[in-house]
């Protein structure tokens, strides 16, 4: 009897706790997931949007550069894309417009079964400008293949090769493009092709060695204008095939 009261009271002081009854979740919103960022226009026109900056050395190098987009850069004239050594292989593909190359130097050895390389600089856009150079003052670029590709309107190029057995052979398609080549040392060959109007090639061969250098121009477009010095103790050659109306030839050749 004891027991029962003494339960009683405590069940009395006690009050019951109150229960609610359980919520349903809410169903999560999922974001739409982005595959474009928002920032994409607008780097892409910003004028420094890449930049590469490459300084390498060392025998047998691959080398692959894919720029794309509006004001990319390959290099500066402070921080140049700089490579030495044997047997390079160098692709430089630049798509859009207001792109540079500046300043891409490539040296080897003067003499050896392992001097040489492969370049090939590819320009697809207006407004381009592209600064290369083979070789320097002290080390020269023995036995270089430079290809060169332009399409697109007001390109620039320059380049300097010194050293011997260099080809530098450029295809062009477009307007208004100028194109300064000056190669110094023994058997240059330069092959230029150029579909288009308005443009203008300065060309400067110096033969140091015993066989001399050449040049084959392919040209069709109106306006053109060529100036072209070859010099050197050796005999040089010179051959043009031009249909276009228009534009001017200044050639000089001595010996």
């Amino acid at each position: 009897m004891k027991k029962t009261l003494i339960a009683l009271l405590i069940s009395l002081a006690i009050p019951a706790m109150a229960q609610n009854a359980p919520t349903a979740p809410v169903q999560p919103t999922i974001p739409v997931m982005i595959t474009v960022s928002p920032n994409a226009a607008a780097a892409l026109a910003n004028a420094t949007t890449n930049s590469i900056f490459i300084d390498q050395s060392g025998d047998n190098p691959t080398v692959n550069m894919n720029q794309i987009g509006s004001g990319n850069k390959a290099g500066s004239s402070i921080n140049p894309v700089y490579l030495r050594g044997f047997d390079q292989k160098i692709v430089t593909i630049q798509q859009g417009n207001n792109n540079n190359i500046s300043t891409l130097q490539i040296i080897n050895d003067a003499a050896g079964a392992g001097v040489g390389a492969t370049v090939t600089i590819e320009q697809i856009g207006n407004s381009n400008t592209v600064d290369a150079i083979c070789g320097d003052t002290t080390t020269g670029c023995n036995k270089a293949q430079i290809n060169w590709a332009f399409s697109g309107d007001n390109n620039s190029m320059y380049f300097r090769g010194q050293g011997d057995s260099l080809t530098s052979q450029i295809n062009v398609a477009g307007n208004g493009n100028a194109f300064n080549i000056a190669m110094l040392g023994n058997k240059h060959t330069n092959i230029i092709d150029i579909s288009g109007n308005n443009n203008s090639v300065n060309l400067t061969q110096n033969s140091t060695g015993a066989s001399g250098s050449s040049m084959v121009l392919a040209q069709q477009g109106t306006g053109v204008t060529y100036n072209v010095l070859q010099s050197g103790t050796v005999d040089n050659v010179l051959r043009i095939n031009s249909v276009a109306n228009g534009g001017s030839f200044n050639i000089l050749q001595r010996n």
